[in-house]
């Protein structure tokens, strides 16, 4: 009889050390997963800067754009910023010449007047050359908010 009650006994210590472990389990799964959501939780900034990125990426990367790039097509490749850019913020795409910079690659004035006291986000990319144009041009991505 004693050794019955041994048993039921430890059982008992069993389940609650499985209880424990479960609970212990659970829990780290928990905090994983919300310590990678606060990671991926990004700031405006960090939000322009990878779309910028992105545009600028698909810019030199995709032969259509590149090459509309190249031949310096603005309003195709305005078409393609403006479908990617939020309508919460306004853009401007430059397209300048590398080898020979006629004029710098900058914003004109009406421009330069509208990003008064706001935010600004640039980024910007070398396109050198396809198979039928070497004529390396910068492509510079300028970013305000409209408010």
């Amino acid at each position: 009889m004693v050794t019955n009650k041994k048993i039921k006994n430890n059982r008992g210590w069993i389940r609650i050390l499985e209880a424990t472990i479960a609970v212990l389990m659970v829990s780290g799964i928990l905090i994983t997963v919300y310590s990678r959501h606060i990671d991926k939780n990004e700031g405006p900034d960090e939000y322009i800067y990878s779309l910028q990125r992105q545009i600028l990426r698909d810019l030199s990367s995709r032969t259509d754009l590149r090459s509309y790039v190249l031949t310096e097509n603005i309003s195709v490749l305005d078409n393609y910023v403006n479908g990617k850019i939020p309508t919460a913020f306004n853009y401007s795409l430059k397209i300048c010449n590398f080898t020979n910079p006629s004029s710098p690659c900058k914003l004109n004035a009406t421009e330069f007047i509208a990003t008064k006291d706001k935010d600004i986000y640039v980024e910007e990319i070398i396109i050198s050359a396809d198979f039928e144009v070497y004529d390396p041009k910068k492509v510079k991505l300028f970013i305000w908010e409209r408010i």
